[in-house]
């Protein structure tokens, strides 16, 4: 085979998978609702709901909801530490004298986003009265 026909392949691959999840992400997740609610939990609520009472694929659909919940809490709480600590690292470039307080500095800016975050992003981002 030629690596124009392994390139091609391969993109053919990578594009189908790209169309497919994005169509049904957009067409089928995108639209379901709970009660004005989204996402895993509430897909995962109306799944269960047209599940007969519960039995085997109950709990399977189940665990799946759990699974999918515990990975975006998990989410939620390591991207901020993850970007954080990364942004703060790049002063250990500017000058090799931050170095030893890179972690204080990153845990200081995280303890104070999530003292901030629990306000809400609508307070947050409201404009100041003058």
């Amino acid at each position: 085979m030629s690596e124009r026909a392994i390139l091609g392949t391969v993109s053919l691959i990578v594009w189908a998978l790209m169309l497919v999840v994005t169509v049904k992400y957009v067409l089928v997740i995108m639209r379901a609702g709970n009660r004005g609610e989204g996402g895993l939990l509430a897909l995962t609520g109306l799944v269960l709901r047209s599940t007969s009472s519960p039995g085997r694929r109950y709990f399977w659909i189940m665990a799946a909801g759990m699974v999918g919940g515990a990975l975006f809490y998990g989410d939620g709480a390591i991207t901020p530490a993850i970007s954080v600590l990364s942004a703060v690292e790049g002063l250990k470039m500017a000058t090799p004298l931050f170095e030893p307080y890179i972690v204080p500095i990153s845990l200081v800016l995280l303890i104070g986003l999530f003292l901030v975050q629990r306000r809400g992003t609508a307070a947050i981002g409201a404009p100041l009265d003058r």
